[in-house]
């Protein structure tokens, strides 16, 4: 019986302080929960200005056949997922998680597995029973009233739909993934919706998640602007769909 073919994507931007110790997890964690599945593991590099790439390069040679390379010069999460997914049509299911595992890997397993039994969008969600968070009373805050607008607004039926941790079916990937405007962290929001809308069947599993950040690791997203364009993005997806943009 053929192996389900799966790329676990680790998408970076200046992350030199973590990769090399995120990607050593993610490939034992692999090598030791994943046997069912024929798998690789790509580093993909958004045009970091520190040592990102080159830690990837020798994270490659040192595991060739499992660690894959990419690079995307147009800025944002999801500019480089839209692209780099282009070039790898190949797979049966595609993943991704954020580089510093703010999501606990030991959660992925189940997550893949979602897909295999027929969902086509499976996302780690911090926000329905059994799932285990902490994380700063002001990200939240911010977190549930995106969530809740984007319900009032969008009419979605999904509860978190920024977590770093999803996985899909190569034919939503394939159908959807181009049909995608938004290059930022809205991308995710974005083709989740899209996803619910054209009745591709969305899931959410529970996670554990910790808001934990190295010292010398320091946020590139202010809260500020962070909160202006999440209320921007969430109206003019509402225009889009009112336009029926994505053909929904």
């Amino acid at each position: 019986m053929n192996k389900k073919t799966l790329l676990i994507t680790l998408p970076c931007y200046n992350e030199e302080i973590v990769i090399e110790k995120t990607a050593f997890q993610v490939i034992d964690y692999a090598r030791e929960h994943l046997k069912d599945y024929a798998w690789k593991i790509l580093i993909l590099d958004n045009n970091s200005k520190d040592n990102t790439w080159k830690i990837a390069q020798s994270i490659r040679d040192a595991n060739k056949g499992l660690v894959i390379l990419d690079q995307v010069k147009n800025p944002g999460r999801g500019a480089a997922l839209r692209e780099s997914w282009g070039r790898h049509p190949d797979f049966d299911i595609y993943a991704y998680m954020d580089a510093d595992l703010a999501t606990d890997i030991k959660d992925f397993a189940f997550l893949v597995s979602k897909v295999v039994s027929g969902s086509d969008f499976v996302a780690g969600s911090r926000y329905i029973q059994y799932s285990d968070v902490k994380r700063s009373l002001i990200r939240k805050f911010l977190s549930s009233v995106y969530n809740v607008l984007l319900r009032i607004v969008l009419r979605v039926n999904f509860r978190d739909a920024q977590c770093g941790f999803k996985a899909m079916s190569a034919k939503l990937v394939h159908n959807l993934v181009p049909k995608t405007k938004d290059s930022g962290w809205f991308w995710d929001t974005e083709l989740m919706i899209i996803a619910d809308r054209l009745g591709y069947k969305v899931e959410e599993v529970p996670v554990t998640w910790r808001e934990v950040r190295d010292e010398l690791r320091q946020s590139t997203v202010s809260v500020r602007s962070e909160v202006w364009r999440n209320l921007k993005n969430i109206w003019t997806m509402r225009k889009k769909l009112q336009d029926n943009d994505y053909g929904a």
